[in-house]
C-alpha cells in the first residue's frame, strides 16, 4: 500500500511538472506570436519606416516661395537637419512644425485655386509673400 501510495505521489508531481513545463511553452509562443506581425498582401499595415519616407517625400516636396520669409527660413533650417540626418533625428516639435507647413501650403493652394476660379483679383494667398 505504502508502495503505491508513493508511486501516485511521484506521478502527481511529475505530471505538474509537465503541465509547468507545457504551460511555459505554451506561454512563450504565444508572446513570440505576438511580437511577429506578418502583413498580409494589400493590408492597410504600413512600417514606421515606410512612414518616415512618405513623410520626407511630402515635407521635401513643399515649395518654399509659398510660405512666408520667416516660415521658409525655418523650413530651410529642419530640411537641412532631415538630408544631414534622417527623419528620426528630428525632434516631435520640428516633426509638427513640418506638417504644419505642408498644411498652409495646402491650404494656400486651395485658396489661390478658389480665386482663379472665381476670377478674382491676382493677390497672392494669405502667408504668402
Amino acid at each position: 500500500m505504502k508502495k503505491m501510495t508513493m508511486l501516485l505521489f511521484v506521478l502527481l508531481g511529475l505530471n505538474t511538472i509537465a503541465a509547468g513545463v507545457v504551460w511555459v511553452l505554451y506561454r512563450r509562443a504565444r508572446r513570440a506570436q505576438k511580437r511577429r506581425r506578418v502583413e498580409a498582401p494589400n493590408s492597410e499595415y504600413r512600417s514606421l519606416y515606410v512612414m518616415d519616407l512618405e513623410a520626407k517625400d511630402r515635407w521635401e516636396s513643399l515649395d518654399l516661395s509659398l510660405l512666408h520669409e520667416v516660415n521658409r527660413e525655418e523650413m530651410e533650417k529642419v530640411l537641412a537637419k532631415l538630408r544631414a540626418t534622417n527623419v528620426r533625428a528630428l525632434t516631435p516639435n520640428e516633426r509638427a512644425f513640418l506638417d504644419r507647413m505642408v498644411e498652409a501650403e495646402d491650404r494656400a493652394r486651395k485658396t489661390a485655386r478658389r480665386r482663379a476660379a472665381q476670377g478674382g483679383s491676382s493677390m497672392p494667398a494669405p502667408g504668402t509673400s
